[in-house]
């Protein structure tokens, strides 16, 4: 019994010794051995490792991970940041997982004294996640507006910046910085350099539309495009161009001068002009449509005002949809240039029912038999409103008040049904008896 015993005393202490050593925790403070960056689609790991404050061998844990996920929150470059950590080599290994902001957009500043390139250069120094586009949310663009403002505080002490998204044409947006106080007003625009025109005339076409607009960059484009170009392409001068602008406070108004150099270059003449787009097999009846005439020399506003003419017509067949643009390529080498209508009809909308309300079986009757389109066939844009004024002007009823016609458009199934209301004339007013 008692070499049992000893027997199982020595069984339990080999036993013991083989016994895997109980696993030493990893210190709440201990060096980080990796970290890795996941679900950045525009931004690049280190910049983000940067914005995070993290680094290999720096000290890691709970609270100095949580941390760095609300400092990448506080950037506003993220809808979602979230993390995981473990134990590795004595250390740390942690995992961040990022989701980007979509709406990002770039960056102008109008108005300011300073360049594109020192507006780049102040942004990116002061934000390791800025490359070129900014979040358009209200926190972001005003913490860049505050770095602008404090950089050029030095030599501008009063000048104080704001930030806004601002559209710049359909579905494009940019974030402008400008002064806080708004943008000056222009108070009047002068020309030099043009042989097509005169400055004289250059200058009245731009008093109406621009004076009184606010200035800056884009905003002076933008009026020269829609104010100017156009009576140089007229005139077949399809590379005009406006290569400096300059501007200069008004010494009798609150607002600036602005001066504009043109260049005219050459004359192009028309080369060939096509339709594109679904109706390329009905180019011929398009362009009968269009109706632009013969031209040696081109004359761009003739295709410009021939989009309207195409689009009445595609609407009045029934494509209710229909889309027009006119677009050209310009051949600089050969002064040629190529134009064509991107015609696309979208789908052919029928007529459905007619709905008539407030007459009598006999004025319903006659209604009826007036309106001219018959369920199935191909709906007129507007050819509801016209017939209300044809029944007006045709004075078929007494006592007619007014007329309202409701046309219920269907876009899945392209079908339009048409409710009119005719409503009885308000009864006379009765004049008091005098005494």
């Amino acid at each position: 019994m008692q070499r049992h015993a000893g027997f199982v005393a020595v069984l339990g202490a080999v036993a013991a010794a083989a016994q895997t050593p109980e696993r030493v925790r990893t210190p709440a403070n201990s060096p980080i051995q990796s970290i890795t960056i996941a679900g950045n689609k525009s931004l690049t790991t280190d910049a983000i490792l940067t914005a995070s404050g993290l680094f290999i061998d720096g000290n890691g844990g709970s609270a100095t991970f949580e941390a760095a996920r609300d400092r990448l929150l506080d950037t506003g470059y993220f809808d979602l940041v979230s993390y995981s950590f473990k134990q590795q080599n004595q250390g740390f290994a942690v995992a961040f997982t990022v989701k980007d902001v979509k709406e990002v957009y770039p960056v102008r500043a109008e108005a300011l004294p300073i360049t594109p390139d020192k507006l780049t250069r102040i942004l990116q120094s002061n934000d390791p996640l800025f490359n070129g586009v900014l979040p358009g949310t209200k926190r972001v663009i005003d913490r860049a507006a505050l770095l602008i403002e404090q950089s050029l505080a030095a030599d501008h002490p009063d000048l104080h910046i704001r930030a806004k998204v601002v559209a710049t044409g359909p579905e494009r947006y940019e974030i402008q910085f400008s002064p806080a106080e708004g943008l000056p007003i222009i108070a009047d625009v002068t020309f030099e350099g043009s042989q097509a025109a005169t400055s004289g005339e250059l200058r009245l076409a731009m008093i109406e539309g621009a004076i009184g607009q606010p200035f800056s960059d884009a905003s002076i484009h933008a009026l020269l495009d829609r104010l100017i170009r156009p009576a140089y392409e007229k005139q077949g001068y399809m590379a005009v161009s406006f290569p400096k602008i300059t501007s200069k406070p008004d010494a009798a108004v609150k607002g600036v001068d602005v001066h504009v150099t043109v260049v005219d270059g050459p004359q192009f003449r028309l080369g060939e002009v096509s339709v594109r787009g679904p109706l390329p097999n009905d180019a011929r009846r398009i362009l009968g449509i269009a109706k632009v005439p013969r031209m040696d020399l081109i004359n761009f506003d003739e295709f410009t005002q021939a989009v309207p003419r195409i689009l009445d017509a595609l609407h009045n067949e029934g494509y209710l949809d229909a889309t027009v643009a006119v677009d050209r390529s310009i051949d600089n080498a050969k002064l040629i240039v190529d134009v064509w209508f991107d015609a696309n009809p979208g789908a052919l909308y029928t007529f459905g029912r007619l709905e008539v309300i407030g007459l009598g079986l006999d004025g319903e009757a006659a209604i009826r038999k007036m309106w001219g389109v018959k369920p199935g066939d191909p709906f007129p844009a507007g050819y509801q409103d016209r017939f209300v004024r044809g029944v007006k002007d045709e004075q078929m009823f007494d006592n007619l008040g007014d007329i309202t016609v409701m046309p219920n458009i269907n876009r899945q199934t392209h079908v339009v049904n048409v409710t009119i209301f005719f409503a009885a004339a308000p009864a006379p007013t009765k004049r008091g008896t005098r005494f």
